[in-house]
């Protein structure tokens, strides 16, 4: 996979540089806006619970995040790399998404969007390193195939 790569430190701040970063690369990958957006979501989502989640607290250290975002065969492929604690968001139980918000608690909502969205994820560990995988296939227009 031919790639283009962002490294992001782990600072909710760095949303808005993966935003810009994403929204770069989607004309010259043939994006179209529909998975621009949820793309952007789901990258928003995985970012931000690696940054408030996979690291232990109070470490003083500064983490990096990496995402790359390629073209294969039939879409795009999205692979986020980082060194925080082993976490296979594949193994996260879905939330019973027919309770009322009352009922069912907070939480848990994310990791059940992310793999509503993508069409294929696959998680590793690899080097002491979290990666996941995932693939967007890109939308046939009726008619086109």
């Amino acid at each position: 996979m031919s790639a283009e790569s962002i490294v992001l430190s782990n600072d909710l701040k760095e949303l808005e540089r993966l935003g810009v970063f994403l929204r770069g690369l989607s004309g010259t990958m043939g994006m179209d806006d529909h998975t621009l957006y949820q793309v952007n979501l789901v990258c928003d989502e995985l970012v931000t619970n690696i940054i408030l989640y996979g690291y232990p607290p109070g470490e003083p250290r500064m983490h990096t995040i990496r995402i790359d975002l390629g073209l294969v065969s039939g879409g795009w492929e999205l692979r986020m790399t980082d060194r925080g604690v082993p976490f296979n968001p594949l193994l996260k139980s879905s939330p019973t998404v027919d309770l009322s918000l009352d009922d069912r608690g907070i939480g848990g909502l994310g990791i059940y969007f992310v793999k509503q969205v993508m069409d294929d994820i696959v998680y590793e560990r690899l080097n002491e390193e979290n990666v996941l995988m995932m693939k967007k296939w890109r939308i046939k227009e009726e008619g086109i195939s």
